[in-house]
């Protein structure tokens, strides 16, 4: 599972911690990749950040999400798959 993580110029932190914490909670394994570089933010259609992706899915877009929502999520896409 990739797990891309889209940041503006500053910032991202937060983020990024999050999105780690979900992942080792779901006890999924999952590659976390983040991208900052506006051009590779825009070719992706992200409008708004910070934005995550979960295997090219579009999660949350403009805010830091809840750690329990991203679990949620990585299970979700998990079963899909």
């Amino acid at each position: 599972m990739v797990v891309k993580v889209f940041l503006s110029c500053c910032g991202g932190d937060k983020v990024v911690e999050v999105v780690k914490e979900a992942v080792r909670l779901s006890g999924i394994e999952a590659q976390i990749e983040t991208v900052s570089d506006f051009t590779e933010v825009a070719k992706a259609g992200i409008m708004s950040t910070p934005a995550i992706k979960i295997n090219n899915r579009v999660i949350v877009s403009g805010r830091v999400p809840k750690v329990q929502d991203l679990v949620t999520a990585l299970t979700n896409i998990a079963k899909e798959s």
